[in-house]
This record gives C-alpha cells, structure tokens and sequence, in this order.
C-alpha cells in the first residue's frame, strides 16, 4: 500500500474538497487555510507576486534601518552555521515585506523563482499559508512544513519564522530560515529563535547606547549652558565630566577628563573629600598660564539610592565675575550724566567744567560743598564722562556706617574674622568698585586710624580683608567728598594731612545755592517739569510773591532743600497755580522778617537813641529777641542787659 503524507490529506481534504481534515491540523494553520479560500486563492497557481519598485525598496529599507543594522551580523551568523544545507535566511518587517535574503546560491535561484527576494510581500493574501505571515499574524515563533502551506508549489520548503519585538513589545518584524523539505526541522525553529532573541538584543543595546548618548549630548549642553565652571569628579576626585567655562578656566582647552583634580590645579584639593553642600563656598586660589586666578568654590555630593557618596560636582566661579554680578544687581551704577547738572551762574559753571576736565583723567577727586549741594551729583557724572564709565560706581557714606564696622564695609572680611562676621566672608565696597569709581562721601567723618588705613591703600592699590594676610589688588578711581573745608580739619588734627593731599588732586567747590541765586529760577523750572512728569501732575504756574520768596530766602539746605519745596508745593496745588500758601512756614517766616526789617526806616546808631532802638528793633522782630540782637549786631545777652537797664520787656 503506498503511504501518503497525512497532512498531504488534511490539506487535500480542507484545500481541495472543502471538507474537515480527517488528519490532526494546528489550528493556526487551519484558520489560515479557511482564510485563503475565503480570499478565493488559488492553490495550484504558482503566486505571481509583484516586487515593490527599487525607490520603494529603498525607502522599506531606510524606515526599517535599526532593525536591518541589528540583524544584519545575526543574520550572517545564522548563514553561516546551515552553510550547505541548502537553507536561506530573510529578514522581513512588520508588514511582511522581504528586506534582506541571505544563503546558498541553489536555493537562492530557487527562492527567486518563486519571488522569495527583497521586496516582495508574503502575506497570505499574496502567498497564502506561510511561516512569514502565520508569524506576523501570531506574533510568536512558527514552522510550516511541506503541505501546511497553502500554495502546491511551495510544499517543497520547511520555513521557521521569529518574531522581532522592541522593548516596548511593538513588533518589528520576523527572521526566517527556509529550506527544502526533508522532514521537520525542529533545530532550525529553535535556531530562528535565539537569532530573533539576539537582534532584539541588539536592538535594545543600540537604542540603550543611543539614549545614553542622548543623555550626554543633553548632559553636556546643560553643563556648557551654565555660564560657571563645573567639573564632575568620581569618588577618587577624578574629572569624569566638565563644561566649556571649566576647561577654558582650568586647561585653557585641553581635556581634562580622566585625569585627578591635583594634576589639573595647583591647589591642595584634599579638602573636598569632607565638602559638601552645607559647606559655606570657599575662595581657592590658583596660577594657570601665568596668571594667578581667585575663584569661589561651590561642592554638591553625588549619591546613590543608598544614600552613599559616589562623587562631588565641584562648581568655580572666578571671583571677579561675582564681583561684577553683585555690581549688577545691587544698583552699583552711576545715572547721572553732566547734563543733569543745571546752572547759568558763572562761579557755578567753572566748576563744572573743572570737573568735565578732571574726568577724563584718573586723578582723585575731592568735592567741598555743604550739604545739598549736588556733591553725588557731580561724582556720578564725573564717573559717567570718565573711561571707567563701563565699571561699576560704589557709593558709601563715612558718617552713615558706625565705626566699628566701616573698616569691614571698606575692606570686607573673611568668615570667623570677629564675632558676628558673616558666614562665608564679605566683599568690601572696594572690590566691588574694581574697574570703576568709589564715591567716598563725607570723608571727613572717617575715623583717623582708618585714614591711615585708607592712605595705604591708594599707594599700594590693593587691599586685605579683615582676618586675612593675603593682599587684594585694585583697580579704583577715588572721588571723595566733605561738607566742610578739609584743609581746617588738618590744622584741627581732625584730618590727615597726608591723606588730604592724596584726595585733593583735584579739588572742585561746589558753592551754595544762596552764593547762585541766579541759578534759582532755572532750578525751579527744572524740577517743575520733572516733577510734575514723575507724579503725574500737569506743571502749574507759579506766582511772582513765590519767586520773590525764592529769591529772599537763603536756603540753608541748598538745592536738595529747593527740590523738597517745589515737591511739597506741587503736591499741595494739584497742579494749580502755586502761592505762598504752599510754601513751608519756616521759609515764610524767615522771609517775611528779613523782608519786614528790609523794608523798615532806617535805624539810628545805638549811641544816638539807644532805648527807641530797642523798641523799634524787638517791635519788628515780633518780640523774636535773638533775631533783634542780630539785627542790632549785638549779643542776646548784651541786649537783655540793656532792655533791663531801660525798663524794656
């Protein structure tokens, strides 16, 4: 009796007859059967498959080129071990297209007979029953043999296919190994998996190495975004990683990663190891290049899940750049220029132009003038026409700064210096007007041990923070300032004779409003319009009563004093016409009794009619008997002696 395949007969009963298979049939392959007849295939037609154009294989292969990449060695691995065995191996993607064939040249020529080459598509509605397509349709590892393909023509193949899954589990595609069919193969179902394992393996290798040089590109341009240096050490304080400003800072361009930190710098860097966050910054020093560099130092530990300690991100900061940035943001700037400077008088006037030529050099500067009379002024528009106009314009008042602490405030501090010393140190205003101007106001309130001090330091041009040995050069323009003549101050021994010279290359005076009253009126007008701008008022008039009030007056307070009226005047009008009724009483009262004794008969000398003096004089005065002792030119004290003497009260 000659034997026939059972699955032969299953196929012929299912195929050919439409009956249900008498032999056992997998189920996979018995819906796949049913579904080719449903497509209305037919199973004796050799498939005419159409091959996708070499420009959409192109692409197929461009859009799948990680999976093509990965598979590519495995593939060739596979080729190898069933070399001459008369197998091929392909790779096809998710949608069942061929992309790669690899194998021996007989089955190759068979393969491509029955248009098994890259491009073609082997889905069952284009090949019926076969190990790709029942594959991709699973999703897990098959082998068709023989007869269990639905095509006559392609029972002559045993095919193993596997598939390939990402790391998210979204299918890739399928690697299979075909050959003649001799039997089951259950070696090569077995083969087709570990291969399809090791491309996925592969794959998630080269997406990890992908991602991790994603993490670097990311890493390394947020470390080159920061504008400090970072450098990231290992355990052992070896530079694993570092930005741009580091390697320019520490190399000036070389690489430094790999090496210890003590071979990059030349400063003890053993203090580190016990540095972390809640360590204060530190100042470390270092020369490079010839150069010698101050940095501020900042230490973050790097630990893991445990909690351990696995490195330290080690952030500098050169020391002068803090510097500028504090100048930056703590209103370190000079906004006055020379034509904020408002005058016609020509003593006035002289002195400006005094101060326009003292500019433009690097002479200090002492300024003398009483109290409002625009001394700030001129120094920030000294600083603004000067070459240093760029730098930073530090101001401090000697007389506002207790004494105790404006030796720290000039010079700052390193941390632990005295009790009550600022954590982390402090910089003095004199490093923090480096490269610009330091507007010393009221110079002559400076203690004389600190004078001393100060004298030091314009010759040397550097300073030494309190607590600290090591000296801090300067780069600093000194404009002072005084409310009374300093030159009396030395021959008082208030004031240093030495040090009054240095201040006073240029000394500038700035006279008093009541010495430029010619002045008053522009003023006036000046601060009207911005004023009135700046509080939203429209500008009013001013009556001619005011005016002459204005000039009477002697404003003791000089132009600050004249601003603050306008102000009040400005204010209390709302924008009306402004009259004597706006102004303070004190300039009132002062005014109408000088005006009252002006206006007055002339008085008779003293020897002449003394009593009748007296009387005319305390009657004008309004019984005010320190004004009418000074009209008179006498002593309070001399005028109650002789209104006791004539019976006056």
């Amino acid at each position: 009796m000659q034997y026939q395949d059972p699955l032969k007969k299953a196929w012929e009963d299912v195929v050919l007859k439409g009956h249900p298979p008498q032999h056992p049939v997998r189920e996979e392959v018995l819906a796949s059967w049913h579904r080719c007849k449903a497509l209305g295939l037919n199973p004796f037609v050799r498939p005419k498959q159409l091959v996708l154009p070499e420009k959409e294989i192109r692409k197929r292969i461009s859009v799948n080129s990680r999976l093509i990449e990965a598979a590519r060695p495995i593939m060739q691995l596979v080729a190898i071990s069933v070399r001459g065995t008369g197998f091929i191996t392909t790779l096809a993607d998710k949608d069942g297209y061929v992309l790669e064939v690899c194998g021996d040249e007989d089955i190759l020529q068979m393969a491509r007979e029955n248009y098994y080459v890259p491009g073609c598509q082997r889905s069952e509605c284009s090949a019926g029953t076969n190990a790709i397509a029942l594959c991709l349709i699973e999703k897990k590892p098959i082998q068709l043999t023989g007869a269990e393909h639905y095509n006559v023509h392609h029972h002559a193949w045993t095919c193993s296919s596997a598939p390939i899954f990402d790391r998210q589990g979204n299918l890739l595609g399928a690697i299979t190994l075909s050959g003649k069919s001799i039997g089951k193969h259950q070696h090569t179902l077995a083969l087709v998996i570990s291969a399809a394992k090791a491309i996925e393996g592969k794959l998630v290798e080269k997406e990890l190495i992908a991602e991790k040089d994603k993490l670097n590109r990311l890493l390394t341009s947020t470390l080159n975004s920061i504008p400090e240096a970072i450098v990231v050490l290992n355990e052992d304080l070896v530079v694993t990683h570092t930005n741009d400003p580091a390697v320019r800072l520490l190399s000036r361009g070389e690489p430094i990663t790999g090496r210890p930190l003590e071979e990059v710098v030349d400063f003890d860097v053993n203090f580190l190891r016990s540095f972390d966050e809640s360590t204060s910054p530190c100042e470390v020093s270092f020369n490079f290049a010839r150069r010698n560099y101050t940095c501020i130092c900042n230490a973050y530990p790097i630990t893991n899940e445990e909690g351990s300690t696995e490195g330290k991100i080690l952030v500098l900061q050169e020391k002068k750049k803090v510097v500028k940035l504090i100048q930056r943001f703590s209103g370190s700037y000079a906004k006055f220029q020379f034509s904020d400077i408002k005058g016609k008088n020509p003593r006035f006037l002289k002195q400006v132009e005094l101060a326009k030529i003292a500019a433009r050099s690097n002479s200090k500067i002492l300024l003398v003038g009483e109290s409002g009379t625009g001394k700030e002024l001129f120094a920030q528009a000294i600083h603004n026409y000067s070459f240093r106009r760029d730098g930073p314009f530090v101001a401090i008042s000697c007389a506002a700064i207790p004494r105790d602490l404006i030796e720290a405030e000039l010079f700052g501090y390193r941390e632990g210096a005295f009790t009550g010393a600022r954590k982390g140190g402090h910089t003095g205003k004199f490093e923090l007007a480096d490269k610009g101007t330091l507007f010393l106001d009221e110079v002559n309130a400076m203690p004389l041990d600190l004078q001393a001090k100060l004298l030091r330091v314009l010759q040397e041009n550097e300073i030494t923070r309190l607590g600290d040995t090591k000296p801090i050069p300067v780069d600093v323009r000194i404009i002072a300032a005084s409310n009374v003549d300093l030159l009396r101050e030395v021959e008082q021994r208030n004031f240093r004779e030495d040090l009054y010279y240095r201040l006073s290359v240029v000394e500038i005076f700035i006279p008093p409003l009541r010495e430029r009253k010619d002045d008053i009126d522009l003023l006036v007008d000046y601060f009207l319009e911005r004023l009135s701008q700046d509080l939203g008022i429209s500008r009013p008039e001013i009556s001619s009563e005011v005016k002459e009030i204005f000039h009477a007056y002697q404003w003791p307070g000089n132009v600050r004093e004249l601003q603050n009226c306008i102000e009040r005047a400005l204010l209390l009008s709302g924008g009306k016409r402004i009259t004597k009724e706006h102004l303070p009483q004190r300039i009132l009262q002062k005014v109408e009794g000088n005006l009252r004794i002006k206006d007055s008969p002339p008085l008779v000398p003293l020897e002449e009619n003394t009593k009748e003096l007296i009387k005319r004089a305390i009657e004008l005065c309004n019984g005010n008997i320190s004004l009418a002792a000074r009209t008179l030119r006498i002593s309070r004290s001399t005028l109650y002696r002789k209104m006791k003497e004539y019976g006056l009260r």
